[in-house]
């Protein structure tokens, strides 16, 4: 299901739902037990085909002779499908019962933090929920409430608490509670019984959808394929839903807290969000720039980051989120409606918090939790991050080199301006891009970093620029669109839709070519390949080491129909030994010659192969000369 028909979806389901509450929780029952239903016949055709063949053998060794014989003929048809039953069976039982992984992070005992038990417990009391089996601490700018089912979607749940550390640095205590409580109403069940159980539902289908991919045998792929058709479906029909019970768990935290406390945790946790991504990540980026090693305490790095953060930065941030508008990209709704939900107004000034959460929680055990998570996370990151350092290193010698050199030609200083962008992220590059439109009008990177720049400043003048690079490179379109669109999204929602409704065009004609790419018909039009002889040559030396099974290689050029511009290659042999060409050997031939390294992508044709035995007669009349096997230096 595209964006535009699950949005279309909804928008009738909203509909329904105001009309008619109780047919519209009907509908959602319905598609509900529809993913029960498939489960159950998937498993049910497993067990009967099962079971008629179990019936099969039972005929053969207790049945007279005619009913031998009909079982004879039965069973030679069931002994067909043996091996796609069990692959469906066993596929079936694994959905059911399938072992999501289960939530990962330092655990917190009671011992540690009396004070956030303490809470914990009042709150499970006032709001009459399940208690927590296990609360952890992690990394993250984030709280969730996890339930962990040990028998797929039967349930048998273990319930997470999952608390990001710099999330309890970030808000006082009633704040954090807020946000726990709100993630806690989810599992309590303040929706409903029925809420709670299609919110589950829900979570269990995502992971089941997630698991899936990895699957790979027939009847997994199968299985699979009813899992993506199904999980949209009932992601769309239980999204009004699952939008209501957010403003509902916003509820229960304000009956926790107070909607005062609710409020202000809302437009804190906008605001460290936007500061994150914004700030503090890209300064923990520049530091890998100046030191081989990454910090010691990144809890440290962001406590004194985020003191850095002045009153008019975190004005302006809370005005970015507030702008936002609800979408049906998530079910939370935007913070504007949050707000207003709640009966309380933005804060013209947040005050400011004398004890975090963090302290107020984990007391004395604080600096040895935060320890334990900053050396996990350092010696995660150690790698990458040394990789980083080197990179930086060598990107700023290159900036360095080409700042040096007075006679620059227009490609270097396209590469001084992407490094200027990368290693300087703060400079004006606005000038600089300006004077080498100047010299080169048509250079369609450095007029699309031109609109972006404008964006950033305000300028609906940069809209223009990234359309002429739009209009001049279609494969500029994604881009483009998706710029445009988030500077639009809260200033112009209706003409920001048809930049989105474009880039899902582009979208789907780029799935369509790529598929038509990755599989090749035999009865495809071939044609004289267009590749330089430096590249034939690379794949020439690719093939080379398997010269001796090798009669003749010849390279071809396949026409995409969907895309002229688009390119795809051939690469069809015959093998030596007449008596070896069985079908066995030249699909073993063929899979090891595609898993060698080409330059372009390409299929691999066994020539000899049923499906293309008339592809020599083709390829004669093309004209087409065998690649040189005996001159790959």
């Amino acid at each position: 299901m595209d964006v535009s028909r699950f949005e279309q979806l909804i928008h009738r389901l909203e509909a329904v739902a105001a009309r008619n509450p109780s047919g519209y929780r009907a509908r959602v029952a319905a598609v509900a037990l529809l993913g029960f239903v498939i489960l159950a016949v998937v498993l049910g055709m497993a067990l009967l085909m099962v079971g008629a063949l179990a019936g099969v053998v039972l005929m053969l060794f207790k049945g007279g002779g005619a009913v031998a014989l009909i079982a004879l003929k039965l069973g030679k048809a069931l002994i067909l499908l043996a091996l796609p039953l069990w692959l469906l069976l066993k596929t079936s039982f694994r959905m059911l019962l399938a072992r999501f992984p289960a939530p990962e992070g330092l655990e917190i005992k009671r011992e540690d933090a009396p004070r956030l038990f303490e809470r914990l417990d009042d709150m499970q009391r006032r709001m009459d929920g399940p208690t927590f089996h296990h609360v952890l601490l992690v990394d993250q700018l984030n709280a969730a409430v996890v339930q962990h089912p040990r028998l797929g979607l039967f349930g048998w749940n273990r319930h997470y608490l999952i608390l990001g550390l710099p999330l309890l640095q970030t808000l006082d205590e009633d704040e954090a509670l807020a946000v726990v409580a709100h993630e806690y109403g989810h599992l309590a069940g303040d929706h409903g019984r029925f809420g709670a159980f299609i919110y589950r539902l829900r979570g269990a289908w995502g992971q089941m959808q997630s698991m899936a991919q990895s699957w790979d045998d027939w009847g997994s792929r199968l299985v699979a394929r009813l899992f993506d058709w199904y999980a949209p479906w009932f992601n769309a029909y239980s999204f009004v839903m699952a939008r209501a019970n957010e403003y509902q768990a916003d509820r229960s935290s304000a009956e926790l807290v107070g909607a005062p406390a609710a409020a202000r945790a809302l437009q804190r946790v906008g605001i460290a969000a936007r500061f994150e991504a914004q700030d503090f990540w890209p300064g923990i980026d520049r530091l890998a720039r100046l030191q081989a090693e990454p910090p010691s305490a990144l809890s440290g790095e962001w406590r004194r980051a985020l003191s850095s953060l002045d009153e008019a930065r975190a004005c302006s941030y809370r005005d970015e989120v507030l702008q936002e508008s609800t979408g049906y990209g998530d079910t939370h709704p935007s913070l504007n409606d949050r707000l207003r939900a709640l009966g309380e107004a933005p804060s013209p000034v947040l005050p400011v918090i004398g004890t975090t959460a963090a302290e107020r929680w984990l007391g004395d055990a604080l600096p040895r939790l935060a320890g334990v998570l900053d050396a996990r996370w350092r010696d995660d990151v150690r790698t990458r991050w040394q990789e980083r350092n080197s990179y930086l290193a060598e990107r700023l010698q290159q900036l360095q080199a080409l700042r040096e050199n007075g006679e620059r030609s227009v490609e270097d200083e396209w590469t001084l301006l992407q490094l200027t962008a990368e290693l300087e992220p703060d400079a004006d590059r606005r000038p600089a891009i300006e004077a080498l439109l100047a010299r080169a009008p048509d250079h369609l990177a450095a007029r699309f970093a031109l609109g972006d720049l404008k964006l950033d400043a305000d300028d609906a003048g940069g809209i223009d620029d990234i359309e002429a690079v739009m209009q001049a490179d279609a494969d500029a379109i994604l881009a483009g669109c998706e710029t445009i669109w988030r500077w639009l999204r809260t200033r112009d929602p209706v003409r920001a839709d048809l930049y989105r409704e474009r880039w899902e065009r582009r979208q789907a004609h780029l799935a369509g070519v790529q598929h038509e790419m990755d599989t090749l018909d035999p009865k495809c039009e071939l044609g004289r390949h267009d590749l330089s002889p430096e590249t034939e040559a690379d794949i020439v030396r690719a093939v080379l080491p398997h010269v001796d099974r090798l009669a003749r290689v010849f390279l071809l050029r396949r026409p995409i129909a969907a895309d002229p511009r688009a390119r795809a290659y051939v690469l069809a042999f015959d093998m030596t030994r007449r008596w070896l060409r069985s079908e066995e050997a030249l699909g073993k031939l063929a899979r090891t010659l595609a898993a060698a390294d080409y330059p372009v992508s390409l299929h691999v044709v066994p020539l000899g192969a049923k499906a293309f035995r008339g592809w020599r007669k083709r390829i004669r009349a093309l004209g087409v000369d065998a690649l040189p096997l005996d001159s790959g230096n």
